[in-house]
């Protein structure tokens, strides 16, 4: 059984996991939303509609139950490249769907006593802790085989705060990027750097500043790009968490000093590279980091009550 603070922990690690369709025609399915704005109309159903639906049903059926869900990875891995590409992206979408359904269950059977300390000695001994040199190192049998089946449920395994836990691995969406939307294509791109190069690990932002202001930029992007997208409120609650942490840091890795009050001095230098090469009349993110910028610099970069009370005003802590 999981202690309570390692619930807790995973309750919050899974929250975050829980919390991006171009030009053509398309073939939308019975059941399926009307095709994305700025898709054309569509003005003929393709000659292989018949196949496409058939395909698309199957892959229906193995993706609504965990029982198939493996299967349904495959199969979607074997025929996505005879989908148009609205087909395409709902099916990738489904499995996300599916995907997120799957993790709580995984996880309560990934926090069992017996298989963290078997992940652990794995993960110690292949030292990459990719999801096949667990596999390959692992003790037990059963720890084996548990881990073959969140790898073919598209799952890696995570660490954070000394515990193992399962993620999406939204890495291996990158192949179905060509097959899918505009918007489907930029929020796979970026979920996988997401999920490559986490932005915190154990509180900490483990990414540059200007990694993270660039991040927050994309993000605003999809949602002035794509405002009908099937994945909008997603990326906007990305989009409000990654502005928190430009505006104010994280617990272990603040904007400003704890004790002297003073700006990280980095992160002046790359938000304000960002501000110069930028076009704050185009992103009212930059816009509004110029402005902050402005009153950090007319407090001499520490956090005065002038300063607190702009960015509290302008940036709610609303992720605290």
């Amino acid at each position: 059984m999981m202690n309570k603070t390692w619930k807790r922990t995973a309750g919050s690690l899974l929250a975050l996991t829980m919390a991006l369709s171009g030009g053509g025609a398309v073939f939308a399915l019975e059941g399926q939303p009307a095709p994305a704005a700025g898709e054309a109309a569509i003005t003929a159903v393709p000659g292989n509609a018949a196949a496409i639906k058939k395909m698309y049903n199957e892959y229906i059926r193995l993706a609504s139950s965990s029982k198939t869900l493996g299967q349904a990875v495959a199969y979607l891995n074997k025929h996505i490249g005879e989908a148009d590409k609205w087909t395409a992206s709902m099916m990738v979408l489904r499995l996300e769907n599916a995907q997120t359904a799957g993790l709580e269950s995984l996880q309560d059977r990934i926090a069992a006593s017996s298989v963290q300390k078997s992940i652990d000695a794995a993960w110690r001994k292949g030292s990459s802790g990719s999801i096949d040199s667990l596999i390959k190192n692992a003790a037990d049998e059963k720890t084996k085989k548990l881990l073959g089946e969140a790898r073919s449920q598209g799952y890696r395994i995570s660490t954070a705060e000394g515990m193992y836990f399962p993620e999406i691995d939204y890495v291996s969406y990158e192949a179905y990027k060509s097959h899918v939307g505009a918007d489907i294509a930029a929020y796979i791109a970026m979920m996988s750097l997401e999920t490559s190069k986490p932005t915190l690990r154990d509180a900490a932002i483990i990414i540059g500043w200007g990694e993270l202001l660039q991040r927050n930029l994309a993000q605003e992007k999809f949602l002035r790009s794509y405002p009908s997208s099937n994945r909008k409120a997603k990326v906007e609650s990305m989009y409000h968490l990654t502005k928190w942490n430009v505006f104010y840091g994280s617990n272990n890795t603040p904007l400003f000093d704890y004790e002297s009050k003073v700006i990280d001095a980095k992160a002046v230098e790359a938000y304000k590279k960002a501000v110069a090469d930028g076009d704050v009349s185009k992103s009212p993110l930059l816009l509004k980091l110029s402005n902050f910028l402005k009153v950090s610099d007319r407090n001499g970069g520490k956090l005065t009550d002038e300063l607190s009370l702009w960015r509290s005003k302008q940036i709610p802590m609303q992720y605290n």
